[in-house]
């Protein structure tokens, strides 16, 4: 192989005394016989046979794609399919995805929460760059935290994660790609608005920095201060937010050399509650209900890999992060105060085997956290320092390959864990793949963050007993078939996957409607999912995607086995997008539908302050246009056109610091039907010559 000059080199000995030169087609072989070592520089001198005349080709990907290449069971969402969301954060860009829940958490706080294969977000792995990112303090709120235009493509990972990248995924892997540094983009923009008063600014910058380096900063801002109460409960349907982002991103490539470094500072409050009308008729010596929720986050992520000089089929990456996060919230008469702070560090060494065909992964890890959590009068504080080992080997032999991994971490806190990890893929033809996977992984939960919602409430929140980690296996098979038949382009996939915990952390909401018990799980706990997905191009221009899964999610609650509350057992999906020949001009709307879910038992209240025992079966459809002129782009759209609502959505609104107020028991929209707008403006570099 030679270099982008024509220079190229060998080491050892030389077997054959022939040495052949070839180029890409138009170009004819040179060679050299060698009779003995050569004393000076070779020179090859490759002649042009034919003159081709230029050609372009196009290739329209899927916005969402399903790669049968890939060892592990993955979705690529795109950068296209990400544009298709109402922006403009991570909790938004999941509404058209089969495999990703989305749903609000409570309804004063205006967090969002993502479900996978019917287990809370928290049990995947959510990573920027494979560096574990949201966790910890962040595990609900800080989806809300990072915008959607930073991300280039997510990686959804479905299944047990790879030992390399953690312990901690559960049922996949969520993985970011942020933009990059060496875009042809300089600079971008983006502004949004909608019919409930929320507005949103991004902007991107990049620049060269030198002959191999590049900088992209990104800045972000939201603000949204609109007293709204649609369904006329006294309570503010969202807290009125302001939200400040901002990211640095450094890159450097040089030779074998790849180095980068990502800083980000962001600082967001939210003040709901009872609104300022309700507070005013019940007179100044009223009660008011106040929700007030501040975060701030400092992260520093870093990265340096590089190929050995002298044998290219061996390489060393090391990787770091650091986060400080500290969080404030009042609801009502509650308080729960935090502050993370977190180190993690990385070191791989990989090499090729077997001519390339194989793949050795080793190397250490070391994750710490120190947290201090103050609730109400009680305080809480937990350093855990765990350090890691991995071993990961990747075999193909012809259709065949099998990933097989094995992790040993050993936690100052709650002791030792082995991770041991297995997939297997068989080519069952050129567009038809198999798969299959099983392994145990373990989290450390953090049960008053990871549940804040329920801090919208009345309950009494304790914990029974000591906690220890949450382990798990999963194990699961899917089936992946691309083929042509009438004239189009179909591609059909199914997944299977069971979740089983030997240890869990359970959330009780059962046992009283006035009381959350925290404690170790004693019985069975498990989470069983199938998805279909059917992707079609009806048209060149019109693509359509059908979906349905299944779950079956129970858990054990106070020796009684239950379904897991909020878990539709059925959802469905249809996708329908446009796109012109020129591609200046894009639609496409997507209806969701969700079954009747579980809803935690309220019998005990007195009959005015009681939920039904399960939600209703409802839908939501989502829509929007884009034009594209030139370097501007101008989108509309709306989501929940359908104004589905849950009305009611607090028990007690009137008497928020009685004993029966919960406004945590959300099973479907907080909002009716939303509009919104927005210009998107991207300055494309000149193409640089390349001589």
């Amino acid at each position: 192989m030679a270099d982008a000059d024509g220079r190229f080199g060998h080491t050892g000995s030389l077997t054959y005394p022939v040495l052949v030169a070839v180029f890409v087609s138009g170009y004819a072989e040179d060679s050299v016989l060698l009779e003995e070592a050569p004393q000076a520089p070779l020179r090859f001198v490759l002649e042009h046979t034919t003159e081709l005349k230029a050609a372009e080709v196009v290739e329209r990907q899927q916005t969402t794609q399903l790669n049968t290449r890939s060892l592990i069971n993955t979705e690529i969402i795109g950068a296209g399919e990400l544009k298709r969301a109402a922006c403009c954060d991570l909790s938004e860009s999941f509404e058209s995805n089969a495999t990703v829940d989305v749903s609000f958490s409570d309804a004063v706080s205006g967090t969002k929460a993502i479900r996978m294969l019917g287990l809370d977000g928290r049990y995947a792995q959510m990573s920027v760059e494979n560096i574990p990112f949201i966790r910890g303090l962040s595990t609900n709120q800080g989806l809300t935290l990072i915008p959607g235009t930073w991300i280039n493509e997510i990686n959804v990972s479905k299944g047990i994660g790879t030992a390399v990248n953690g312990p901690n995924a559960m049922t996949g892997q969520i993985d970011l790609c942020l933009l990059s540094p060496d875009t042809l983009v300089p600079f971008f923009l983006n502004l949004y608005g909608n019919s409930q008063g929320r507005l949103e600014a991004n902007v991107h910058m990049t620049q060269r920095t030198g002959r191999y380096s590049s900088n992209l900063l990104m800045v972000h801002g939201n603000l949204f201060n609109t007293a709204m109460d649609q369904n006329n409960d006294s309570f503010l349907d969202q807290p009125k937010t302001d939200r400040f982002n901002v990211m640095d991103r450094w890159l450097h490539r040089k030779d074998n050399v790849t180095a980068q470094l990502i800083l980000r500072y962001v600082t967001e409050s939210r003040n709901g509650g009872q609104s300022d009308e309700h507070h005013q008729r019940e007179g100044i010596g009223g009660a008011h209900y106040l929700v007030d929720i501040r975060n701030e986050l400092t992260d520093a992520i870093g990265k340096y890999g590089f190929i050995l000089k002298n044998d290219a089929t061996r390489s060393i990456g090391l990787m770091f992060g650091a986060r400080q996060h500290h969080l404030t919230s009042t609801y009502g008469l509650r308080r729960y105060n935090a502050e993370q702070k977190s180190l993690y560090g990385n070191a791989v060494y990989q090499m090729l085997l077997h001519g390339g065909t194989d793949d050795l992964k080793t190397g250490i890890s070391l994750q710490t956290d120190d947290y201090e959590e103050v609730y109400m009068d009680s305080s809480f504080a937990r350093n855990e320092v765990m350090p890691g080992a991995f071993v990961e080997y990747t075999m193909k032999r012809g259709a065949f390959t099998a990933v097989a991994g094995l992790r040993a971490d050993l936690n100052s806190w709650y002791g030792s864990a082995v991770s041991p990890r297995l997939h297997v893929k068989y080519d069952l033809g050129p567009l038809t793949t198999a798969r299959a996977s099983i392994g145990h992984a373990f989290r450390t939960a953090v049960p008053f963050a990871e549940n804040s919602s329920l801090l919208a409430s009345s309950r009494v929140m304790h914990v029974e007993g000591d906690l220890a980690m949450e382990r798990a296996w999963n194990m699961g098979a899917s089936l992946l078939h691309k083929w042509k038949w009438l004239d189009r382009k179909w591609a059909f996939t199914v997944d299977v996957y069971r979740t089983q915990f030997t240890d869990q952390v359970v959330t009780d909401l059962d046992r009283s409607p006035q009381e959350a018990a925290f404690y170790m799980l004693h019985g069975s706990s498990y989470a069983n999912s199938v998805l279909t997905d059917v992707q079609v191009a009806l048209t060149r221009r019109i693509n359509a995607k059908v979906a349905y899964r299944w779950y079956d999610v129970r858990t054990t609650y106070d020796g009684v086995l239950r379904e897991r509350p909020f878990t539709p057992t059925h959802r469905g999906m249809f996708d329908l997008a446009y796109e012109s020949k020129n591609e200046r001009f894009r639609a496409d709307a997507t209806l969701n539908m969700f079954g009747s879910s579980r809803i935690p038992s309220t019998i005990t209240n007195p009959e005015a302050y009681r939920f039904p025992e399960r939600a209703p079966a409802y839908a939501t459809l989502h829509a929007q246009v884009t034009v594209v002129l030139g370097l501007w782009e101008f989108y509309a759209g709306g989501e929940n056109l359908t104004s589905t609502l849950q009305t009611r959505q607090i028990i007690a609104p009137e008497d928020p610091f009685g004993p029966y107020f919960d406004a945590s028991l959300i099973w479907g929209p907080t909002n009716k039907a939303m509009f919104y707008g927005g210009i998107r403006f991207t300055l494309d570099r000149t193409p640089e010559t390349n001589n």
